[in-house]
């Protein structure tokens, strides 16, 4: 007993008091709630009959008079009630030289126990309970899961940022270096993944795109690179708006390509989309789904996953029809499902028409939409890529839109509290637990928006040493040169991987790298 008291004391902390009193309160079976704040502590003992005043303040004068040194207002009342039945105020009684064992520290001062809440709150004590800070003390600390919430519910909200940065993915061993058209998945787990293959195409990858923002469908987009360096813009957007952009192949020739030409035809295009982009997906679709031409066997030594596809409804052919592609695709649609379609290389009108039907029959069957990385998690749980952390907004840009959302909240919820009715225990509890959630949210948005802005001018200050490392290599001094570029990929290399500009400083530090070996 002795032990516990004096690890309370150490404590003194509202959680810590609120325990041990309803410890020492159980025989009544009184629930305790503690606030504290810079002008006292506030107790509020709740029970199925109306708590015996006379025993409880007995309990908290023993328990509290040695450990507090101020005004202590004490509040009674029966268990969902709304009003207190009494109300007390404990005051330190001042003492000129306090002698242990022979001071009795606290005395009690009788408020006014008028049926009226506001002349049991009368005395001064209102202005105290109503302040957001006393209850902001007793409210319980934010979960990390809590924080992480507030944030995640506000980021959709927020302006599109740019390309997310992290899309960089390799598959798992079981898919690495393998040619596979489907994901084996149980019955039940309905998941199908759309492909589209041979764009960007001007006209219709832009529909394509807009029907699945407006289905709120993320897919798989197999891209020729030469369409890519044409369309830039186009393979920006795939990868802004959440899909998946993948290699298919530089020219989408269907020859024999010999070891030399097959590497330049995929290694050259996984370059350039990512340079365009910004994402790394180390998944490649043979053209017309030719697996013996040379280029299936340099990807597969690569360690990319080599994606066929398990339902094909042939819209590539010329005189296809929207109905026929909606019926196959329906019909074959199973679990694990990868689906064939054109955004490019030819008319894709009847494409572009049968995909809303596509989307709204497959979903009327239970079937949910995936990319081709998600789709292989779903069996290989530990296979999608971690991102710079669990935030889903990509650039400071949104960080600073979403503090000043949080700022706008927690002024709204600080208002609320402050006019909420001192009798609404339950309402006031909510908004204090809310209100710490949000301000612990801003908090860590304040923490990463300074840790993202450090990171952004690490990647500035590289790109200044790489302008006047190649200033330098122009006036022929080679040696100047290749001390700016060093110079250059240590900073870049300097740049935590969790920032946001961090896959865009590992294109800088491959390009750097190049150029001075170039001087060499």
């Amino acid at each position: 007993m002795v032990a516990s008291l004096e690890s309370t004391v150490r404590e003194i902390s509202p959680q810590a008091i609120a325990r041990e009193l309803a410890r020492r309160l159980a025989p009544q079976a009184t629930y305790v709630r503690v606030a504290h704040s810079a002008e006292g502590w506030k107790i509020l003992l709740e029970a199925e009959q109306i708590p015996d005043q006379r025993t409880c303040l007995d309990v908290l004068v023993a328990f509290l008079s040695p450990v507090l040194p101020q005004s202590i207002d004490v509040y009674g009342r029966q268990l969902g009630g709304q009003r207190p039945a009494w109300g007390v105020r404990l005051r330190p009684r001042p003492v000129a030289t306090p002698t242990p064992g022979t001071v009795r520290a606290r005395q009690l001062e009788p408020l006014a126990l008028a049926a009226s809440v506001l002349g049991i709150f009368g005395l001064g004590a209102v202005g105290q309970w109503q302040s957001p800070s006393v209850w902001l003390a007793a409210a319980p600390e934010p979960t990390v899961e809590q924080v992480r919430s507030v944030i995640l519910n506000a980021a959709p909200i927020l302006t599109p940022a740019r390309p997310p940065l992290w899309h960089h993915y390799s598959p798992p061993e079981a898919f690495r270096g393998h040619v596979f058209n489907r994901v084996a998945l149980p019955p039940e787990q309905k998941l199908v993944a759309l492909t589209f293959d041979d764009g960007p195409d001007p006209t219709y990858t832009p529909q394509v795109l807009d029907i699945l923002a407006q289905e709120k469908v993320k897919a798989t987009f197999f891209a020729i690179a030469r369409a890519v360096a044409a369309r830039p813009k186009l393979a920006q957007r795939i990868v802004r708006e959440g899909h998946v952009l993948a290699n298919h192949s530089w020219s989408h020739g269907y020859h024999y390509f010999n070891p030399a030409a097959a590497q330049h035809e995929v290694d050259q295009s996984q370059q350039l989309i990512e340079d365009i982009s910004g994402a790394n997906i180390k998944l490649f679709r043979p053209p017309g789904g030719n697996l013996h031409n040379g280029l299936v066997s340099h990807a597969s030594q690569q360690g990319y996953g080599v994606v066929m596809w398990s339902v094909d409804p042939q819209d590539w052919l010329p005189r296809q029809t929207s109905d026929r592609i909606v019926n196959t695709v329906v019909q074959q649609a199973h679990a694990g499902a990868i689906v064939l379609l054109h955004d490019g290389g030819g008319s894709r009108r009847a494409t572009v028409a049968a995909l809303p039907r596509i989307i709204a029959e497959l979903r009327a069957k239970g079937y949910q939409f995936v990319t081709v990385p998600e789709l292989i998690a779903a069996q290989e749980p530990t296979s999608l890529p971690e991102p710079p952390s669990w935030l889903t907004i990509q650039e400071t840009a949104q960080l600073q839109q979403l503090i000043l959302q949080l700022e706008t909240r927690i002024q709204v919820l600080e208002k609320e509290l402050k006019t909420t009715p001192l009798w609404a225990i339950a309402e006031r509890e909510y908004l204090a637990a809310t209100l710490r959630e949000q301000q612990a949210a801003l908090s860590w948005v304040q923490q990463r928006l300074a840790f993202e802005q450090a990171a952004e001018g690490q990647y500035q200050a590289a790109l200044k040493l790489a302008e006047q490392a190649t200033l330098a290599a122009k006036a022929q001094q080679s040696s100047v040169a290749k001390t700016l570029w060093q110079r250059a990929i240590a900073t870049l290399d300097s740049i935590p991987n969790t920032a946001f500009v961090a896959p865009l400083a590992q294109i800088k530090q491959r390009q750097y790298s190049c150029r001075m070996h170039q001087l060499q």
